[in-house]
């Protein structure tokens, strides 16, 4: 299931960077990352990410824009945020930027709630080929979610919500275009 919905989003993505035909004319730009972090709470659990971003162009430096994408925890997690990013400094080999998500994180398996979803980040972006540039992002992430836990012994059986928080210091690769 998870390979099938891995390569149906992977072809989603190249679909979408091919039919951006003028770029110089347009103020819309694509990226997508692929990230895992560092557990910074308990319980801990290594995220593994992969996000999709459209941005509009506000100038050279400001774009905004939104994103989504899959978020693995103990659960997976689909995140809708809104993006802001800004280029610290004039257009060079190596570019520096900031970049903020803020939003939720929707949870498609029973028993479980998503949560609030934020990323600051910096990076540096690195030119490829034509409008493509190579990025590469450290960060903060937090995402909340709620699971129904269930605990039995011999005379009882128990629900309860457990209300996760998730803190990680993350790291993302991906490409801009």
């Amino acid at each position: 299931m998870k390979k099938k919905l891995f390569m149906l989003l992977a072809c989603f993505t190249l679909l979408t960077a091919h039919a951006q035909t003028d770029r110089q004319a347009c103020r819309i730009s694509y990226a997508t990352t692929l990230g895992t972090g560092l557990a910074m709470s308990t319980p801990s659990s290594t995220p593994f990410t992969w996000q999709v971003l459209g941005y509009y162009n506000l100038t050279d430096r400001w774009a905004v824009g939104a994103g989504t994408g899959l978020s693995f925890y103990e659960k997976t997690l689909i995140p809708l945020f809104g993006d802001v990013r800004f280029q610290l400094g004039k257009t060079r080999r190596f570019t520096p930027y900031a970049e903020l998500g803020v939003g939720y994180a929707f949870a498609p398996q029973r028993k479980v709630n998503g949560g609030f979803f934020i990323n600051p980040s910096i990076g540096v972006q690195y030119p490829l080929a034509g409008k493509m540039k190579l990025q590469l992002a450290v960060g903060y992430e937090l995402q909340e979610f709620e699971r129904l836990k269930t605990q039995t012994d011999n005379q009882f059986r128990k629900e309860f919500a457990e209300q996760l928080s998730h803190h990680s210091l993350s790291v993302r690769l991906g490409l801009k275009f």
